[in-house]
């Protein structure tokens, strides 16, 4: 049965690791709108020229852009096993527009996996991924930011998904090891 998976959590929680877990073990499609933003950003693209500076700003781009990269990057992949939402929806408008699109198609979410991080957790894993990763939204004031904003704007999703009976959340200050156990429990119950 095909899966479509919404992975919930703020910047630094481990969500491109435990994607990337996920993408092994169930084999589905993972769509990353950071990702595809970035890639958007290094083809020079007319959307990747109108975010460069809102991503390099810790800022989340509009509903209207997020959608058309989430709609482009999802029919390019035909999977019969599923999708993985990494970092979209961000807002209850984009949830309803993924609502709206995936019931056009006959489906609807699955689950939605929250992975629960302490902020000060999160701020110090961000500063160590931007060491490595010369990400330019990998600094403290911008990282801080980043969690401002989710727990603003994103955190409201919880009670989106939990309303609708999807929501696991997971507290995701474990070691990784620990977080993939509890989240391939939520998937093999699914």
């Amino acid at each position: 049965m095909k899966k479509f998976i919404v992975l919930l959590g703020p910047p630094g929680s481990g969500k491109g690791t435990q994607a990337s877990n996920l993408v092994k073990e169930f084999g589905l499609t993972h769509i990353s709108t950071g990702e595809c933003l970035r890639q958007e950003v290094a083809a020079q693209t007319a959307i990747g020229k109108e975010v460069e500076e809102i991503i390099a700003g810790g800022n989340y781009v509009s509903d209207k852009i997020a959608n058309e990269i989430i709609q482009r990057y999802e029919i390019k992949h035909d999977n019969p096993n599923g999708y993985l939402f990494d970092g979209y929806p961000r807002t209850v408008s984009q949830a309803e527009f993924l609502d709206r699109s995936l019931a056009s198609q006959g489906f609807s979410i699955t689950a939605a996996i929250d992975l629960d991080v302490d902020d000060e957790v999160l701020v110090e894993r961000i500063l160590t991924r931007g060491r490595t990763s010369g990400r330019a939204d990998d600094f403290e004031a911008t990282a801080r930011k980043r969690i401002k904003i989710y727990h603003d704007v994103t955190h409201i999703l919880e009670d989106y998904y939990r309303k609708q009976g999807k929501l696991r959340t997971i507290k995701g200050d474990f070691k990784v090891e620990e977080t993939w156990e509890k989240i391939k429990d939520i998937m093999n119950s699914l």
